[in-house]
C-alpha cells in the first residue's frame, strides 16, 4: 500500500471537494487560532473557482483543546465530547492565574449573559465580576466556550455568539473515531489520540486495529500546503512524508507546523508568504528537488483562489528544471 497516496486521497488532497464547508466537515474541522490559517488548509482540497470562505460554520475550542473551525452542525456535539476534557485539563493553569473555581462559575455566567458580543465586550464584563488581568481572562473566556455556552461566529470577527444546538450522534467517540478514520486514515490509535487529544486507552476502544484497504488517487506533483495542515498533523508518526532529519524545519517549536511544500507525496521544502497590497510574494525554501513547472502550477493555483497574482520571491535552491509533461497541473 502506497500509504502516501492513501491519506492524500482520504483528505481530498487528490479530489477536491465542491465547497469549503465540505472540506470542514469532511476533515471534521480546521484549526483557526489564526485568520489566516484555515483558508490555506481549504484551498488545495477546494475544487477550482468555488468560494474559500465557508458557509455555516463557528470557530470553538474542540480537538487538542485548540481553537478550531468547524460546522454549525457538528459544533455542539463536539464540544460535549471533548471540551469537559480540555477544561479539566487546563484547570491547574487557571488556579495558577488567580481564576478559582468559584470564580470561574460566577464569571462564566456573567458573560454567558452578555452574548452576544465582542471579546473585547466580554473582557470587560470578566473585568467587572473580579476575574485578574491577563491570562485570565483568556482562560475564561476558552472555558466558555468548552462549557457549551458560546463559540466565536464563523468570520474573522472576534465575535462570541451562543453554540448552535444541533443533533448529537449516538456514540459520540465512535462517530469522530469513523469520522476521523474516513478523512485522514490509514491511521492508527495512537494517530486518533495525538490529533483528537484523547487519552490513548479511549482510542484504542473505537480504532480498529485493521482497518479496511483505502482507495488511492495518483499523487500530485506539487502540493503547496498551510500553517497546522493535516496532511502532517493528523499523525503521530510523520516519517511516511517527512524525513526525520528535516523535522526541525517544519516544527520549529510549540508544535506549530510550517507551509511546507509537498512533491510526489513527500515533504520537499517549506514555504511563506508575504501578503502585499496587490499581489502574494511566495518564497520556497526546498531542500529537496521541486519540479518547477508543477510548483509554477501550484502557484497560479494559489493566486486563482485568492483572487491575487503570486509571484516567487526567489527560486527554491533545489528546484528541478525537468518538464511535468504528462503529469498535468498541480
Amino acid at each position: 500500500m502506497d500509504l502516501r497516496a492513501a491519506r492524500m486521497t482520504a483528505q481530498a488532497l487528490t479530489r477536491p471537494l465542491p465547497t469549503a464547508r465540505e472540506v470542514v466537515a469532511h476533515l471534521v474541522g480546521v484549526q483557526a487560532q489564526s485568520p489566516w490559517v484555515a483558508p490555506y488548509v481549504i484551498r488545495p482540497r477546494l475544487a477550482a473557482g468555488a468560494e474559500l470562505a465557508p458557509l455555516d460554520v463557528v470557530r470553538t475550542w474542540v480537538m487538542r483543546g485548540t481553537l478550531h473551525m468547524v460546522t454549525s452542525e457538528d459544533a455542539g456535539w463536539l464540544v460535549a465530547l471533548l471540551g469537559p476534557v480540555f477544561a479539566a485539563k487546563t484547570r491547574p493553569r487557571r488556579l495558577q492565574l488567580g481564576l478559582t473555581d468559584e470564580l470561574l462559575a460566577r464569571a462564566t455566567a456573567a458573560v454567558a449573559r452578555a452574548l452576544p458580543a465582542t471579546r473585547d465586550e466580554l473582557l470587560a464584563v470578566a473585568a467587572s465580576v473580579g476575574v485578574p488581568k491577563g491570562q485570565a481572562r483568556a482562560h475564561l473566556l476558552s472555558h466558555l466556550c468548552m462549557s457549551g455556552r458560546a463559540c466565536l461566529d464563523g468570520t474573522e470577527s472576534e465575535l462570541f455568539v451562543p453554540l448552535p444546538t444541533g443533533v448529537s450522534p449516538a456514540e459520540p467517540l465512535t462517530e469522530l473515531a469513523s469520522r476521523f478514520l474516513h478523512a485522514h486514515g490509514p491511521a492508527n490509535a495512537e494517530d486518533f489520540a495525538s490529533w483528537s487529544g484523547l487519552p490513548l486507552g479511549k482510542a484504542r476502544a473505537v480504532i480498529p486495529e485493521r482497518a479496511p484497504e483505502p482507495v488511492t488517487d495518483p499523487v500530485p506533483r506539487v502540493r503547496l500546503l498551510g500553517h497546522l495542515d493535516p496532511y502532517l498533523l493528523a499523525y503521530r508518526d510523520r516519517a511516511f512524508a517527512l524525513d526525520p532529519a528535516r523535522s526541525g524545519a517544519v516544527q520549529r517549536g510549540g508544535g506549530f507546523l510550517q507551509p511546507v511544500v509537498v512533491v510526489d507525496g513527500r515533504v520537499a521544502g517549506t514555504w511563506s508568504r508575504t501578503p502585499k497590497a496587490r499581489r502574494l510574494e511566495v518564497t520556497v525554501d526546498a531542500f529537496d528537488a521541486v519540479p518547477g513547472d508543477a510548483l509554477a502550477a501550484e502557484l497560479d493555483a494559489l493566486g486563482t483562489a485568492f483572487d491575487l497574482p503570486v509571484s516567487l520571491v526567489r527560486p527554491p535552491a533545489a528546484t528541478s528544471a525537468r518538464d511535468d509533461q504528462g503529469h498535468g497541473r498541480a
